[in-house]
C-alpha cells in the first residue's frame, strides 16, 4: 500500500478499524488508491453515520422519550393512593 494512504489511514482511526474489519479493502486500495472515496462511503454505512441512519436513530430516541413520558404520566396518575385517609 502506498505511503500516503498509510499516513492518511493513521490519521483516521475509524477508517483503519474499518479496513481491519474488512480486509478486502487492503487489496482494493493497493490496486486502486483512487477508491478511497468509496472506502469512506462504505465506512460511513458501517459506522451508521449516513444521514438516513442518523435520522432513524434520532427518531428512535424521540420515540423512547415519548414512551418514557407516557410511563411517567401513568405513574403520576397512580400515585393518588392515600393510605392515611
Amino acid at each position: 500500500m502506498r505511503k500516503e494512504l498509510l499516513y492518511y489511514l493513521n490519521t483516521r482511526p475509524d477508517l483503519k478499524y474499518f479496513i481491519r474489519e474488512r480486509p478486502e479493502w487492503y487489496r482494493t486500495l493497493s490496486r486502486n488508491p483512487a477508491a478511497m472515496a468509496e472506502l469512506e462511503e462504505q465506512a460511513k454505512v458501517f459506522f451508521g453515520k449516513t444521514f438516513g441512519q442518523r435520522v432513524d436513530r434520532f427518531h428512535q430516541q424521540i420515540k423512547s422519550i415519548g414512551l418514557l413520558m407516557d410511563l411517567l404520566g401513568a405513574a403520576g396518575e397512580n400515585n393518588d393512593f392515600n393510605p392515611g385517609a
